[in-house]
């Protein structure tokens, strides 16, 4: 059977009454697909078939016979795709509003490494999660990528709350929380593909922490791990001025040549940061397929510097958004990442055209995506993709006059205008409840450990 056919409104309507019912209809929303025509319906109407979307179109009158399980009436507002979160360090919520006003050097080492020691378990990573995906999702977002430790714990979480994840147990060569060397996180890392490779929410990645912190040894062995079991990686690269000063000292070529000349770089690769790439860097980013994810509200608070968008883009080289964790950001937000990302790309240009409301939403679903070899599944609402959607409620008044949604989304939306969530065909958030989880027990079990760590480090 010819798959055009199956996305055709009249062969999907007359065929209909032979086939299952639809299991989700929603329906009445003004629709952005954000597919390579940004085709756009309103009012527009999707079903879903198991986890995936069956038909996408007008909302019409033929529409209102079908037979469905469940009828979603979502009159009046507006669908895109769930948004993709690049990078994220889920578990590091419990951090959050502590070790202020630090460079990345001071904040890793004199904070963060000496309290992830002493506070990161399986319970606070899960429960730290949960808090970060709670706020995800209310603000959109349907996918993310982790780089953190015990991230089956994070699985756990995700699967809890019903969230898809790209899971990376972070490689460093000296101990972790959770791993006593890095080679002993690699083969942390087969074992969780071997568990998690059928599961529909969770997919594996190798997470090489950064240039830093992982030997050349480590690095080659990271990325052949990724290429055997024909997986994503993710690493931190170029983040800082010290970072490409050291790597450089260190190996007498910057970060960039240093992971491409171990092999790490390519297609399946997410690049986290990227700052401060010099000519050949962009090079090599370009003909390697390598996605750069930029982190702009990270960036900006730990005083680190900015992506150079127009230099990275004018190269053909993908870049995507993330928020970055919970204790460097410190939102997980991603309508405040995108609006800031626009701003900022336009002072640093001093250009209003750097970027265009309907690239800023591409940046944060599709491209995402690509960069995680998910672009034919996520990123867009079309026929045969997984069902991910975003529903928003544009009744507030900054949403008026209501000219251009691309433009309120860029500009004015508020994280809270995200009234119900469907990931993999489900709806994870109603009306700005989450049907899977206790809130309550939740933040109750996450007020006792933040806490325990506040008084432990005396911080008022």
């Amino acid at each position: 059977m010819d798959d055009s056919r199956i996305g055709s409104r009249f062969y999907f309507i007359a065929k209909m009454k032979d086939q299952i019912p639809i299991d989700l209809v929603v329906t009445g929303a003004k629709i952005l697909t954000l597919d390579e025509h940004f085709t756009e319906y309103d009012p527009g109407v999707i079903h879903i078939i198991g986890n995936r979307i069956h038909h996408i179109g007008p909302d019409d009158a033929a529409q209102q016979a079908v037979k469905a399980r469940r009828i979603l009436h979502a009159d009046g507002r507006i669908i895109i795709p769930a948004l993709f979160n690049s990078h994220n360090h889920a578990g590091m919520s419990i951090f959050r509003g502590l070790g202020n006003d630090l460079s990345l050097d001071g904040w890793l080492n004199h904070f963060i490494w000496p309290a992830e020691k002493r506070f990161i378990s399986p319970e606070t990573v899960y429960i730290g999660s949960l808090i970060s995906m709670m706020e995800m999702i209310r603000s959109g977002t349907g996918t993310f990528s982790d780089m953190y430790f015990f991230e089956e714990e994070v699985a756990r979480a995700a699967d809890k709350i019903g969230m898809r994840a790209i899971l990376g147990e972070g490689v460093m060569d000296f101990p972790t929380p959770s791993h006593p060397a890095a080679f002993a996180t690699l083969r942390h890392t087969r074992e969780m593909f071997n568990e998690f490779q059928d599961h529909p929410l969770i997919t594996i990645s190798v997470a090489a922490h950064a240039p830093y912190t992982c030997s050349p040894d480590v690095i080659r062995k990271a990325a052949e791990l990724a290429k055997e079991l024909n997986i994503c990686s993710n690493i931190h690269l170029s983040e800082t001025i010290k970072e490409v000063e050291t790597i450089t000292s260190r190996y007498g070529k910057s970060p960039a040549k240093y992971l491409s000349d171990l092999g790490f770089l390519g297609p399946q690769t997410v690049a986290h940061h990227g700052l401060y790439f010099n000519d050949e860097d962009l090079d090599i980013l370009a003909e390697s397929g390598t996605t750069t994810a930029t982190i702009t509200n990270s960036n900006m608070k730990l005083g680190s510097g900015s992506l150079q968008l127009k230099k990275l883009t004018k190269k053909g080289i993908h870049v995507s958004i993330g928020t970055d964790g919970p204790a460097s950001n410190n939102h997980q937000s991603m309508i405040r990442e995108l609006q800031e990302v626009a701003r900022v790309q336009k002072v640093i240009y001093q250009d209003p055209t750097v970027i265009t409301p309907p690239e800023l939403l591409k940046m944060a679903t599709i491209n995402g995506a690509q960069g995680y070899g998910m672009g034919q599944q996520l990123g867009s609402l079309e026929v045969g993709k997984l069902a991910d959607i975003t529903i928003i409620d544009p009744g507030g008044p900054h949403w008026y006059p209501p000219f251009d949604p691309y433009n309120t989304i860029a500009y004015a939306m508020h994280s809270g205008d995200v009234e119900s969530v469907i990931i993999n065909g489900q709806l994870v958030m109603e009306q700005r409840v989450f049907p899977n989880i206790d809130e309550e027990e939740i933040l109750d079990q996450f007020r006792k450990i933040s806490q325990q760590i506040r008084q432990e480090i005396h911080q008022p």
